[in-house]
């Protein structure tokens, strides 16, 4: 792939059927769970990027016996019942954020053992000290340096009894907690230092606890606190059927937006257990028209004869979303003002930095603080985004791009390092370059 990437833009509104990859958030999880669980899970939909082939070869490294199909978007993993078969290991988590919090926590349900886990330089600024403390009040010997990987890890197990977690920096610290905990010897109760976290991902994790075997009387969860109770995992009966990610398809979902016209996505639903499929509500209030159906959403919209005033919204509960909207704010008639994203900061990259850069090389007027990022919107003028290795930041950016800007079809977005978006999305520009040739298609058709 030619890099920096040249993003084709629509010279025709959007007409085009496409499909999103499973869930990087729910496929992870569900490694974890089936390796967990009693017998063989046969997951399905699953998505197969960088980061799950971390969790992959992580598992395979701690002796878990997993067979993937990648053309069948199948993995199937053998799980041992709680018992985590090496007891020594050393594991490369990358930049791998899922895997990194998850198998922290589902390692301490060991009795003994010693293993290390470290990653790429970004990983080693990612903060892991505050989940780490948890684990520690719980029994396990976790030493980090200087809060951060690499880190090692000498289980004793899961005493059980209150715990508490500052989850502000992240809620997947809250989740992989809850993934552990009913190995604990006794009753967990996981209390938060600071209860404003963002929920949706946790009760993701419920939800799929649940699927996983683990009755509903044994998960009990309030505002401040989650308290869950001894028990196993068990394998679904019929496989578990991974849902296709609504953070991907956010970028399909602003498309209409930027070019006009429609775009059906299909693989996603309206009761999704996913948070950012919210997303599609600042859409449609934006103007776009939705049409759900039981596996699809249709989006419109008309960019002839109207243009969206602002993309402005509290993102916090779906800040995967805001580089989206952030993104395509260039295109609004109004500023567009971007709240609640002060967590992002101390993701794959500083994620606000990175928005501010590549829109001022766009020529846009942005102001930004500690978790609010402002976009007046100004002519736009070509530019060369730096991705900052943060997949976000490429399919955002493409998305803008796909606007044809210089009104003559011409690419005047480049993006630097496209294949980032390998840790999420490996066939992202394959996928937007196929709308945009359906597009055509279908204009000349006419």
């Amino acid at each position: 792939m030619q890099d920096p990437y040249p993003v084709n833009p629509f010279t025709v509104p959007a007409s085009a059927k496409v499909a999103v990859p499973g869930s990087k958030s729910i496929t992870n999880r569900a490694l974890i769970l089936a390796a967990l669980a009693d017998g063989t899970t046969l997951l399905e939909n699953c998505l197969f990027s960088r980061d799950t082939e971390i969790m992959i070869e992580a598992l395979d490294a701690l002796g878990f016996e997993t067979k993937t199909d990648v053309s069948a978007k199948t993995i199937r993993v053998s799980g041992r019942g709680g018992e985590i078969p090496n007891s020594k290991a050393a594991i490369d988590i990358g930049n791998s954020g899922t895997s990194a919090r998850f198998l922290t926590a589902m390692l301490a349900i060991r009795a003994d053992g010693e293993f290390t886990l470290d990653g790429d330089e970004v990983m080693r600024r990612r903060p892991i000290q505050k989940l780490a403390d948890t684990l520690n009040s719980l029994g396990c010997a976790i030493d980090t340096t200087d809060g951060c990987f690499p880190i090692r890890i000498r289980p004793h197990e899961l005493t059980g009894g209150a715990a508490i977690v500052d989850a502000t920096e992240s809620s997947q610290f809250v989740s992989a907690l809850l993934m552990a905990a009913p190995f604990a010897r006794y009753e967990l109760r996981i209390e938060l230092s600071n209860p404003s976290i963002r929920r949706g991902y946790i009760d993701l994790t419920l939800k799929m606890m649940q699927s996983f075997g683990i009755p509903a009387e044994n998960l009990n969860a309030s505002q401040s606190s989650f308290t869950v109770k001894p028990g196993t995992y068990q394998t679904p009966e019929n496989g578990y059927q991974i849902e296709s990610d609504a953070s991907a398809a956010s970028y399909f979902i602003a498309l209409p937006l930027a070019t006009g016209g429609c775009v059906e996505i299909e693989g996603v639903s309206k009761d999704s257990m996913q948070g950012d499929i919210a997303f599609a509500k600042i859409v449609e209030k934006a103007g776009a028209n939705l049409e759900w159906s039981a596996n699809s959403l249709v989006v419109r919209y008309d960019r002839d004869h109207q243009r969206f005033g602002s993309l402005s919204e509290n993102y916090y509960a779906y800040s995967d979303t805001f580089m989206t909207a952030a993104a395509i704010a260039p295109l609004a008639s109004g500023v567009s003002r971007i709240d609640g994203i002060g967590h992002t900061r101390h993701q794959e990259c500083d994620r606000i930095a990175a928005m501010v850069d590549g829109l001022h090389k766009t020529g846009q007027a942005t102001r930004d603080d500690t978790a609010t990022l402002e976009i007046a919107p100004s002519p736009l003028q070509p530019a060369t985004i730096g991705t900052f290795e943060d997949h976000r930041i490429a399919m955002s950016f493409a998305i803008l791009g796909s606007h044809d800007a210089l009104k003559n079809g011409s690419p005047w977005i480049r993006i630097i390092d496209p294949l980032c978006c390998r840790k999420t999305f490996p066939d992202f520009f394959d996928v937007l370059e196929s709308a945009r040739e359906q597009s055509l298609s279908s204009s000349s058709a006419k």
